[in-house]
């Protein structure tokens, strides 16, 4: 895990961090481990592309848990740890030239510091106020001289009573009551006061269990914060530089502030880590091969059964699509017709329907919506650290990164005291360990295997899913001692957490036990015996009660040769009177456009919003082609700004969300699971937190989508995926 020190900031008496030396044996052991693992050939190059693209993309002891943590100042450097000391700093807009000495060393750098510019969509919250400094040489700026404005240096003494008068800012009054801060998306601190009024912080994944969580805050809050806490002399026009005490090889060892401009940035020195540029993809590409294969083995003896039926299921699909295209060509190119006033379509009748197209009634329960990892997971920490019997984890992705082995890392500490059991999906989990987040901290070193790091010396028992016939578990649920649940489109790694927009939603009522019993079938399926498993076995989890409080809500699925989420939303499309809003990342179903372009020719309001970029050029490309399909049919689209891999969807009235997207994979191979309620103030709530906003901040298309022969090639592909 990344220290906080990347902010001149300490938790004590945490151990240690690694000096840099030694972090950079660690990437060099960790390069050669992964060169060993020999050559591939490069003939298997394209089916292990292929194998790549349908996944989706040495263990280190358990830490010690910091006791009661304060805030200070280290001393500076930390020993061997390279600290840069400022001799000068020269501003030349827009260029800002330093002359700094490293261990004696004297480096000249220079950096832009023009405030970051807006992109399509306006400016983005997500994006890092950082950038990595040019090396310079001393006679760099010459002839400028005449704009050239000295900046007034701070140490590091100055950022820290900055900073901590940010944080004590931030930090609620009342004992019972933190905070959860993001910095820099490198550290995720929880702040609190101690008995005596102390402000005291801790990493979130050790927040003590009987504060609660009162405010989330993300990095541009803290920002806002500590401009506000510059005092108001206007030396230099407000410009001033920072000096944080940071190691130069990890971490952001300068803070450039403009005040007037409200701007701040985290500079970085221009020598990288060179383990950290090289990857090995072929060895990675050999990992997914070999994995496919023994999953194929493994299937073939312990899950016989299931294996026939994911092969039928993957075959008649393929071979319904075939045979029954939808014809997208052929609908009329006529203007849309104007949007109905009349009422949506009756909602108990639909109700009904759907017990019928499901075979199941519908259950009971409560839900709350979670948007963006910011207000996930600290909540998520929050209830796993309160757990009193056990935490049922089961994602798609369980990464290797470092927040996500922060999150292994509270799992192992808590399987000391109750019952834990993480299973994953094995090919979704390896593909995602071979790429990185855009934000991944310089320094890190992955685990090889996320599911042997959360067993090693703990009690934590791990499960991978076999992906036979490429079918994975897609399904992204977290159980709580059985009484409340979170289900939506977030797995396990920093992407969710800083990067993309996301949902979750958690889950109280009976419906708890549903998803409590889905958990239980599909841990017995991925053990060995799984059939016999699964056919002797019986729902364990009690019966959670209904509270007073509690609405019908439902659980649909895609499982092998049961497509109920896709049965339901053409039904609910097809049934639409009024308005049909929609959210997805991956809209490759050409039966699910046809069926919103002929929802729009009978005066529905359609609403669709897209990702600017997905996670797939593949996809990215295959979306902009639906994008200008649906425009030309009346569809109103929105491009969300950056990536949002949320999924939901509401039809007059019905909403439906979840893991599901809208593609082969999740809506006929893969398992998945959604959660629908027809409850007017739970639908109204998602209409305003999640459609209402992303509408707003999205850029509405007025005209097509460049697009070239490459596109409807990826289109095409798109479609089997």
């Amino acid at each position: 895990m990344v220290s906080v020190t990347r902010l001149a900031v300490r938790v004590r008496p945490s151990s240690a961090p690694l000096s840099t030396p030694a972090r950079r044996d660690m990437h060099e052991r960790n390069l050669l481990n992964r060169l060993s693992k020999g050559m591939l050939p490069w003939c298997a190059g394209i089916l292990l592309a292929m194998l790549v693209c349908a996944g989706c993309a040495g263990v280190t002891p358990l830490p010690p848990e910091p006791a009661g943590t304060t805030l200070r100042a280290d001393t500076a450097g930390g020993g061997s740890v390279p600290v840069p000391r400022i001799e000068q700093a020269i501003l030349t807009p827009p260029l800002l030239s330093l002359a700094y000495r490293i261990n004696g060393a004297l480096r000249h750098a220079s950096v832009s510091v023009e405030p970051l510019p807006d992109g399509p969509f306006g400016s983005d919250a997500k994006r890092l106020p950082a950038r990595v400094m040019s090396p310079a040489t001393a006679t760099a700026g010459e002839g400028r001289q005449l704009a050239a404005v000295p900046v007034p240096v701070h140490d590091r003494e100055g950022w820290l009573a900055l900073l901590n008068a940010a944080l004590a800012v931030l930090t609620p009054d009342t004992a019972e009551y933190g905070a959860a801060v993001d910095i820099l998306k490198q550290d995720e601190l929880f702040l609190y006061r101690g008995a005596d009024g102390e402000l005291v912080s801790v990493p979130m994944i050790y927040k003590p269990a009987g504060i609660k969580v009162q405010h989330t805050y993300n990095f541009n809050d803290l920002l806002q914060v500590i401009l506000r806490q510059i005092p108001g002399a206007q030396e230099s026009a407000g410009r001033r530089l920072y000096e944080t005490g940071e190691d130069s090889g990890y971490g952001y060892p300068f803070v450039y502030v403009d005040v007037d401009a409200d701007l701040i940035l985290f500079l970085q020195d221009p020598s990288a880590d060179p383990a950290l540029a090289q990857s090995v993809p072929a060895a990675g590409t050999l990992k997914i091969f070999l994995h496919t294969v023994l999953d194929h083995v493994r299937g073939a003896f312990s899950q016989p059964v299931s294996s026939v039926m994911r092969l039928f299921t993957l075959a008649g699909g393929v071979t319904a699509d075939i045979a029954r295209p939808a014809p997208l060509g052929m609908l009329a190119q006529r203007p849309p017709p104007p949007l109905s006033a009349g009422a949506g379509m009756d909602l108990a009748e639909w109700e009904a329907q759907l017990d019928t197209l499901t075979g199941s009634a519908a259950s009971a329960g409560r839900m709350g919506y979670l948007i963006d990892g910011a207000a996930f997971f600290p909540r998520l920490i929050d209830r796993i650290g309160t757990a009193r019997e056990s935490v049922w984890l089961r994602v798609y992705i369980f990464d290797n990164d470092d927040y996500a082995t922060g999150i292994a890392d509270l799992l192992r500490r808590r399987a000391q005291d109750i019952e834990v059991k993480v299973l994953v999906d094995g090919l979704g989990t390896l593909g995602a360990g071979m790429a990185s987040s855009p934000s991944l901290p310089r320094g890190h070193v992955p685990e090889p295997s996320i599911t042997r790091y959360l067993e090693q010396d703990s009690r934590v028992k791990a499960r991978s899913v076999a992906n036979v016939w490429l079918a994975g578990d897609h399904t992204k649920t977290i159980v709580i001692d059985r009484e409340t649940a979170f289900l939506g489109g977030m797995n396990i790694g920093r992407e969710y957490r800083y990067d993309w927009h996301d949902l979750m939603v958690e889950v109280s009522g009976p419906v708890v036990g549903e998803i409590s019993a889905s958990f239980e079938r599909a841990w017995d399926d991925a053990g060995w015996f799984g059939d016999l498993r699964r056919f002797f076995a019986r729902d364990r989890a009690p019966a959670v009660p209904a509270g007073e409080d509690d609405y019908p809500v439902r659980l649909l699925f895609t499982r092998p040769a049961d497509a109920q989420i896709l049965r339901a939303q053409i039904a609910a499309t097809r049934q639409a009177r009024h308005h049909i809003y929609l959210e997805n990342p991956y809209l490759t179903s050409d039966e699910m456009i046809y069926e919103l372009v002929k929802a729009r020719r009978r005066g529905v309001d359609v609403r669709v919003i897209l990702p600017y970029r997905t996670d797939s050029g593949l996809i990215t490309r295959s979306n902009a082609l639906a994008a200008n399909t649906m425009l030309l049919h009346g569809i109103r689209v929105y491009i969300y700004p950056g990536m949002s891999h949320l999924k939901a969807a509401v039809y007059d009235g019905w909403a439906c969300l979840g893991s599901a997207n809208l593609d082969r994979l999740s809506l006929r191979t893969n398992r998945e699971m959604n959660l629908a309620t027809s409850h007017g103030p739970a639908v109204n709530a998602l209409m305003e937190q999640v459609f209402e906003v992303d509408m707003g901040h999205a850029l509405e298309l007025q005209e097509p989508l460049p697009a070239n022969w490459s596109d409807y090639l990826a289109e095409m592909l798109a479609d089997y995926l």
